[in-house]
């Protein structure tokens, strides 16, 4: 027989221990494993495109000090393409929502315009068919529209034709699934017309390039301002004083994901640490019981080395099986982790691969290897009958010592799991309790399909209808459209000019609303006048509203109602709003009074009595039959989308934390127990000599105390120290918030309690005779 086989038979004669730490490995090093996949796919992982170091993102950087990014003008990108000396090409792209009514009903689908030379910057070859050809990228060319591996999968196949606004494009290929991470349907050229390459404020792409072999990012930023500057020179009106931001894509791609990733990888790595410990306890607890078997083995004869590569192939066996079922695990778990990471870029590239199987092997050989090695060794170095002896105290006392400290620490580790989710929940509490300065109740928002290159007074008869029509539904309070929702991260910036300004400049957010908008948010009027209706905002000239902080900001406190900003003229204030985000401080912005029109794809939103859903698609089938309507929802839950990510990361904290706990106390159960039946004949004879159960029971539940004490006080420190880590993802709560580190530390003490409590009862009714005897 193999002495492989005998380990598994080995293992075999004792399956509560082999089934328990083999499942302990399972469970902490699939979840490692899992996690470690995300964070390889996001983090580690080059872009899935040829050479994909050389991509970098490329933005405009505007000359205000506060808000530097900006997108780019389509002449500008061109003249960027034609000049720089370090990209080999420069590109852009913009969303656009687009319906195609091709079949018998109308589908909107999520599309991108992509400036001429975008799929050339990604250099990835279609899955089928062609990407755009020159002819197909500027204006009056052939229509065509590239789709991905998504839509071709639902039946948009090569060669069909899309109908979008009354045109009708052909599919000429399909990009793979790993191509972009977005919800991405379809790509259009933008075949930008010759008169807006030439308005060179008409800023609406993000920039793509390529640099050329050899360049670095510093280069090309350099290269790209030299490029900006001499079109300063050129158009001094538009383009002095503006530069470059050039990044690398992957960076941007990634960008607020990599410390939510890091937070979540370093908890479920102080989740495998405590694992591998309580395997390791049980290792030496196990082991302890074998001692006199493998002492007795070495005096008649055994040589030491025998020994230990016995008990070795069983660690390994323990290892493998570990290894294989976490890999298991993982892979079973990828789809779970993209749909719970269902935010994080890239997702869609997500698999476990042989490093994610390496890495669970290392950590299962690591972690059970190590620790089997060590008893043996200890215990095969009994070499004389009266050590063998001696060797259930002495080396038991040491072998508890070690096992003592692997249990604070697994304590400590607990304690800075649960003290990092209390203040993440504590955190995500304040952030969901925020003054949003609108009202949510009863308002319910909607997208109308619609395109930029529509004719934009059809587009403007179509928004107006609806409005008046949403405006007319029984129960309806108001209705109005807005270019983007509160909350919803669109941080528009615009430098303007102000009537009476300091220098005659002002940098404000932009909302683009109309009519009946605002009070369809319940937002507070503070002074003058709502936005006027449609045909009065047509005859009395360009209206504009702001908010609290532009009057504080630009108004120096005086009235601001009546003066003129970008010849608009401000007709009333409105208390502030977080337009940009839950944690975001107030900024000045300006909400732009308009006609029907001016921006093609609106946000809805209807306020009103009982459910008008059906009542809103009645009404949108009614006015417009080949229109779309789609991302209806309560405007709440859009506004908590902003919540996703903190959230997220509170959950997977704190689930990580319980079993932390959960295994903190497994740990802290299993190490008095052994300390009860080492001492069951001290006990014992303690009792005979008069001692009472409740001294007994106190005695083993304060041994207790104190390792769960001296674990709290080291893990308390560590949290102390990891709160400037912590610090960034917490909002409206302190790092050293006292009430989430006194929650996880009375947590954890009642379960240290009861995890002491058990055996401690079962020591206090050891029966002396008996223990004595034993002996």
């Amino acid at each position: 027989m193999s002495a492989w086989k005998i380990a598994v038979r080995s293992l075999a004669r004792r399956p509560a221990f082999a089934l328990t730490v083999i499942g302990l490995l399972i469970l902490g090093v699939g979840a490692n494993t899992a996690l470690f996949s995300v964070v390889d796919t996001v983090l580690l992982e080059p872009l899935p495109y040829p050479d994909a170091a050389r991509l970098v993102s490329v933005y405009e950087a505007s000359p205000s000090k506060n808000e530097k990014l900006s997108l780019i003008a389509p002449g500008r990108l061109e003249d960027w393409n034609r000049l720089s000396r370090t990209l080999s090409a420069v590109s852009g792209v913009y969303s656009e929502s687009v319906t195609d009514t091709s079949g018998g009903e109308p589908v909107r689908l999520a599309g991108l315009r992509v400036a001429p030379r975008y799929f050339s910057v990604f250099g990835t070859p279609p899955f089928l068919g062609r990407t755009f050809i020159p002819e197909e990228e500027i204006q009056g060319g052939r229509l065509a529209a590239v789709v991905s591996y998504g839509l071709w999968s639902r039946g948009w196949t090569v060669g069909r034709r899309l109908v979008i606004g009354g045109q009708g494009f052909s599919i000429v290929g399909v990009m793979p699934a790993t191509f972009t991470s977005a919800a991405t349907d379809v790509w259009l050229p933008a075949q930008t017309p010759a008169l807006l390459l030439r308005e060179r404020d008409a800023r609406s792409f993000s920039g793509v390039g390529r640099m050329k072999p050899g360049v670095t990012i510093a280069q090309a930023r350099d290269d790209l301002a030299r490029v900006q500057a001499e079109l300063g020179e050129q158009f001094p009106k538009t383009d002095k004083g503006w530069s470059v931001i050039v990044r690398d894509l992957k960076d941007v791609r990634v960008g607020d994901s990599r410390k939510a990733l890091l937070l979540l990888f370093g908890a479920v790595g102080l989740l495998l640490l405590i694992t591998v410990t309580n395997v390791a306890s049980l290792f030496l607890a196990e082991l302890g019981q074998r001692e006199r078997e493998m002492a007795i083995r070495t005096l008649i004869g055994a040589s030491r080395a025998q020994v230990v590569r016995e008990v070795m192939r069983e660690t390994a066996v323990i290892a493998l099986a570990g290894a294989i079922g976490g890999w298991g695990v993982a892979a079973l778990s990828t789809k779970l982790f993209a749909r719970f990471f269902s935010t994080l870029p890239r997702m869609n590239e997500l698999q476990v691969d042989w490093r994610a199987l390496l890495f669970a092997m290392a950590v299962s050989a690591i972690g059970t290897i190590s620790f089997g090695l060590l008893p043996a060794l200890r215990a095969t170095g009994v070499k004389h009958a009266a050590d063998l002896f001696r060797a259930g105290r002495g080396i038991a006392g040491g072998r508890q010592t070690l096992q003592r400290a692997m249990v604070a620490g697994q304590i400590a580790v607990t304690v800075v799991l649960l003290a990092s989710a209390g203040l993440l929940l504590r955190s995500f509490y304040a952030l969901s309790h925020v003054e949003t300065g609108f009202d949510t109740k009863n308002a319910i928002v909607f997208h109308v399909g619609a395109a930029w290159n529509e004719d934009r007074k059809r587009v403007g008869l179509l928004q107006e209808g609806l409005i008046e029509g949403l405006q007319r539904l029984p129960g309806a309070e108001a209705a109005g459209m807005s270019n983007f929702l509160p909350v919803s991260g669109a941080t528009l910036r615009y430098t303007m000019h102000m009537d009476g300004a300091e220098e005659g400049k002002v940098l404000v957010g932009e909302r683009t609303v109309s009519p009946g908008y605002l009070q369809a948010l319940h937002a507070p009027l503070l002074a003058g006048n709502w936005c006027p209706e449609l045909k009065a905002t047509a005859q009395g000239g360009s209206k504009a509203m702001v908010n609290r902080k532009f009057t504080e900001m630009y108004g120096r406190g005086a009235n601001v109602i009546g003066r003129k900003i970008d010849n608009m003229e401000i007709v009333g204030v409105l208390g502030d709003m977080k337009e940009d985000a839950l944690s975001a401080p107030a900024y000045p912005y300006l909400y732009y009074c308009v006609m029907g029109g001016n921006w093609p794809d609106p946000e809805y939103v209807v306020r009103g009595k009982g459910d008008l859903r059906g009542a809103v698609r009645q009404l949108v089938k009614n006015v417009d039959p080949s229109r779309v309507i789609f991302g209806m929802k309560p405007v709440q839950e859009a506004v908590d989308e902003d919540l996703e990510r903190p959230r997220t990361n509170a959950q997977m904290v704190t689930m990580f934390g319980m079993a932390a706990m959960l295994l903190a106390g497994v740990g802290l159960y299993g190490l008095v127990s052994q300390m009860v039946n080492a001492r069951r004949r001290e006990i014992g004879v303690r009792m005979a000599l008069g001692a009472e159960p409740a001294t007994i029971l106190r005695s083993v539940v304060g041994s207790a105390g104190w390792l769960a004490a001296a674990g709290v006080v080291a893990g308390l420190g560590l949290t102390l120290a990891a709160q400037s880590l912590l610090r960034s993802f917490l909002f409206g709560v302190s790092g050293t918030d006292a009430l989430s580190l006194a929650a996880s530390v009375v947590l954890l003490a009642v379960v240290a309690l009861v995890a002491a409590w058990v055996p401690a009862r079962r020591a206090a009714g050891i029966d002396p005779v008996e223990a004595i005897r034993a002996e």
